[in-house]
């Protein structure tokens, strides 16, 4: 006898993904529309976000191209966008910040897109009720939220603020049936966190990893596909280490 039940199925479900041009955004744009999602993909470069499409399963997905530091931007995402089931909010930069020699404008910038563009569309999505009941957000933290590596910490700061702010929007918006919880990945192989690390380098860093390896996009998107799903629907305020070890050697 075949089965075909699958608790994390997202079949009906309509889901937001920012980030999606590449890396994890990515890999979960492509996994929810594996389990059956319409997905809505964001990010600023087009002809990424097309590439990420063509990789997909099924035909209803769309694209909405938005810079989400831009607040104009971000309204006329909104006002675009269907009820949603389900956000994975994936936007990213990695920028190594030497406390010593910070300058301010680059540290807004981290901040601007790590963090303050996450506020603006989630207060956005609020605020305009495209957000169902019973739904969940997927915010993409970091280890480094509270490991704090040489050059890290503005970085590591802006995560740090985005755990915080789930917890409290899943507080305040219980009563709502919307889950907020957080994923918290290690180093994950993409070509945003490749960039200026030498061979050497990464070759020594695998090594702290209990698996002696960096993990893939796809492996972080198994998680937040999980809790988008029906499956964690008991699931909300937390946050998931995915970290192949790192954070218990």
């Amino acid at each position: 006898m075949t089965s075909t039940y699958n608790p994390m199925d997202l079949t009906g479900k309509v889901i937001l993904v920012t980030g999606a041009s590449s890396g994890i955004g990515r890999a979960i744009a492509i996994e929810c529309s594996k389990l059956g999602a319409t997905c809505i993909l964001t990010a600023r470069n087009m002809e990424r976000l097309q590439e990420t499409l063509a990789s997909m399963e099924g035909e209803e997905h769309t694209i909405i191209p938005a810079d989400l530091t831009d607040s104009a931007a971000v309204v006329s995402l909104v006002e675009q966008l269907p009820k949603l089931d389900g956000v994975s909010l994936n936007a990213g930069i990695e920028k190594m910040i030497l406390c010593s020699y910070a300058k301010i404008r680059e540290v807004h910038e981290l901040f601007d897109i790590l963090y303050f563009s996450v506020v603006d569309l989630v207060t956005q999505l609020i605020k305009r009720k495209k957000i169902r009941q019973i739904s969940s957000l997927v915010m993409m933290s970091s280890i480094a939220s509270d490991c704090h590596g040489l050059g890290n910490g503005f970085y590591g700061a802006a995560k740090a603020a985005l755990s915080h702010y789930s917890l409290d929007l899943a507080k305040e918006l219980h009563s709502k049936g919307v889950r907020f919880n957080t994923v918290r990945p290690g180093m994950i192989v993409t070509p945003l966190t490749m960039v200026d690390r030498g061979e050497d380098f990464i070759e020594k860093d695998k090594k702290r990893y209990l698996y002696g390896r960096y993990g893939e996009p796809e492996e972080v998107a198994h998680l937040a596909a999980y809790l988008l799903s029906d499956a964690a629907v008991w699931i909300t305020g937390s946050e998931f280490t995915i970290d192949g070890g790192v954070s218990v050697r």
